[in-house]
């Protein structure tokens, strides 16, 4: 017989899930804030905690399986939903005693899981790309597209909200048939190798003029300033090599070389596609041929392999980008890039080492840009530590950083500035650390919001160094109008820093919702600073998708995998709150956020809609229309449960 499971004293307190079992000493709760996990509470009768569980919804209801009604309109909301505390309308159809719903829908190839159910491999101990509320792990972000899928758990408490099961469906949206008609993006031709590719083609190089051209007209433009992937003195000593190499038997520093031009022929042929040059480079080929050129040289940590990398990741999708932005990082380490603070008080008659060491530091920086946002964003832990990094800023960054000089010269001998602004990737990796590593899932309630309040503290403080006219608001509640006279270097800037700071002020305090406050028992400070702090994370969430609004048909075409990220975070922190409290004032506002955000995402701008973009758009109208249904639902649920008041 198997012996009946247990929640331990703690969760029974909390009213959370308890997950020891028979073989564990300690559940998951009490380990990670060191509680001693007993089981010393008196029992009731057996009866009582089953009238218990059925009562709070523990059982399935005919009406609302999952394989009930299929032909149901996704949109619609019941005219009447049973009272959560009906038993009758939650009395199982089998007679079981205790339901744990099981996921039926698709398999992401990514996460390789065929449930929700928030298996160790996914739902570990680092609360890094897990999304929590109330104290429970609900959902955890897909590494390969940010679209997060709910656990078990998650998709209970929703139904317990709702009176809905919800339809997530976490197919992988990029599982589509290679023998499409449509042609892959530069990106899809980095996903796949073809072994009948000759070794004469892969060497093939566009020629010359056009990647002389391409690099001219990079160095004159603010794309160079943004992100300076190649110096141009350096670079022409690339070329020459890439170029002059023989037919057969190159060096590894020859194959390099081409590796370099081809990377640096697809991302100048990408962002530069209305030029007449550019549409002589076919990128998705480049790309490819790039790739294929990679296991030739890339244990050669060298400047070369460093800026290949670097450029591959500017090129490919999510997944991909991952992939090369960590060879990246550790190539820039064994360069020496994270302890290279010297700057030269002069840009100009540099040496030869002098330029390389620059570029190095230069592509170090943007390596630990790309490493803070990924972080935050995927769910994958960062690969480059502080610690044993020399962060000293570039001399004179602060006061140049807003100047208008700075941001409208595009001389070759101006230095670059990089994207966003270099002081917000430090306090990223702050908040990486401080929340969402494995030693802060052990932090106490009290001390998680204490730290919440410290990092906050430390982002207005940026927000209060940036000149007003780049400064981000504090909140955003109506539509904002855009200077249609700034330049696209200085609006994209002014967009960036508005994005930036909204969602990591989200992604600081929507880590209040490992909470679990006894709100009956705790003092009134911790329920205030709670309460607070889940409103920031919602309100910065409605900042992003109004300012986004106004701001999307401004994107630059190639930033749409870069900026994707905002939205969705900020619909997951609307959603919740609307579950949580169906009948907040602003609930009929943030539906009107929601229902808008899928246009909002279809008018930000894409360099090229291959089936790969189709297959994501698809995805994500799905998802934020599933998002709309059960916010309805819950707001239906939740007036009929107040008599129909309001």
């Amino acid at each position: 017989m198997v012996a009946e499971r247990r929640a331990c004293d703690a969760c029974y307190k909390r009213k959370i899930q308890c997950d020891r079992s028979e073989h564990d000493e300690l559940c998951n709760w009490c380990r990670h804030h060191d509680l001693p996990c007993t089981l010393n509470r008196i029992r009731g009768r057996k009866k009582k905690t089953k009238a218990k569980a059925i009562k709070q919804g523990a059982q399935i209801p005919p009406a609302a399986s999952p394989s009930a009604a299929p032909s149901a309109a996704p949109s619609a909301v019941p005219h009447a939903v049973p009272h959560a505390d009906s038993p009758a309308s939650l009395a199982p159809s089998d007679g079981s005693s205790n339901f744990h719903r099981k996921i039926t829908h698709g398999r992401c190839t990514v996460c390789r899981t065929n449930d929700s159910s928030g298996s160790p491999r996914q739902l570990g101990a680092a609360p890094l790309g897990q999304v929590w509320f109330s104290g429970q792990k609900f959902a955890f972000v897909c590494s390969r597209n940010g679209i997060p899928h709910f656990t078990s758990l998650g998709e209970q408490w929703i139904y317990s909200r709702t009176g809905l099961w919800p339809n997530f469906r976490n197919e992988d949206a990029f599982a589509f048939k290679e023998t499409t008609n449509h042609a892959p993006s530069a990106a899809l031709a980095l996903k796949s190798l073809s072994g009948l590719t000759k070794q004469a083609e892969i060497q093939k190089l566009p020629e010359r003029w056009i990647t002389q051209a391409l690099l001219e007209t990079f160095t004159t433009s603010d794309f160079r300033l943004v992100f300076p992937v190649v110096d141009r003195e350096l670079f022409e000593e690339t070329i020459r090599l890439a170029y002059d190499s023989p037919a057969t038997n190159p060096t590894i520093e020859e194959i390099g070389s081409k590796a370099c031009v081809l990377a640096f022929l697809c991302v100048t042929s990408h962002h530069f596609s209305t030029q007449d040059v550019a549409k002589l480079v076919d990128s998705d080929a480049c790309a490819k041929q790039a790739q294929l050129l990679i296991s030739d040289f890339v244990e050669d940590a060298s400047l070369t392999t460093l800026q290949v990398m670097v450029m591959l990741t500017l090129c490919g999708h999510l997944q991909g980008a991952c992939m090369y932005h960590a060879i990246a990082c550790r190539t820039v380490c064994v360069l020496g890039g994270h302890t290279l603070a010297n700057d030269p008080h002069k840009y100009g008659n540099l040496t030869f080492q002098e330029l390389e060491e620059r570029q190095i530091r230069l592509l170090f920086w943007l390596c630990y840009l790309f490493d803070k946002d990924m972080a935050l964003r995927n769910g994958q832990p960062p690969i480059i530590s502080d610690e044993f990094c020399d962060l000293t800023l570039p001399q004179e960054y602060i006061q140049n950083r807003f100047t208008p000089q700075s941001l409208t010269s595009t001389v070759g001998s101006q230095r670059p500035f990089l994207p966003s602004d270099l002081r917000l990737s430090l306090l990223k990796s702050k908040t990486v650390s401080a929340l969402y590593s494995a030693g802060a899932l052990r932090k106490s309630d009290a001390e998680l919001l204490r730290t919440i309040r410290e990092l906050d503290e430390d982002l207005e403080n940026w927000r209060a160094s940036i000149p007003p006219e780049y400064a981000p608001a504090l909140s955003i509640r109506n539509r904002v109008k855009l200077d249609e006279t700034l330049d696209i270097n200085t609006s994209m800037l002014r967009i960036e820093l508005h994005l930036d700071y909204h969602y990591l002020l989200n992604m600081i305090h929507c880590a209040s919702g490992r909470c679990v406050v006894d709100w009956s028992e705790s003092g009134k400070e911790m329920i205030f600073g709670l309460q607070s702090s889940l409103d920031l994370s919602v309100e910065a969430s409605r900042s992003t998708l109004i300012y986004l609004s106004e701001a999307a048909p401004r994107l630059a075409g190639e930033a749409f995998w870069v900026f994707i990220f905002y939205p969705v975070s900020a619909l997951l922190s609307i959603f919740f709150n609307l579950l949580r409290n169906p009948q907040h004032e602003y609930a009929d506002h943030d539906m009107g956020l929601l229902a808008s955000a899928t246009t909002v995402i279809r008018r930000m701008p894409m360099h090229r809609v291959t089936t790969h973009e189709l297959e994501y758009l698809r995805k994500m109208d799905a998802f934020i229309e599933e998002l709309g249904r059960l916010c309805q639902a819950a707001i239906a649920k939740a007036r009929h449960e107040h008599g129909g008041a309001e």
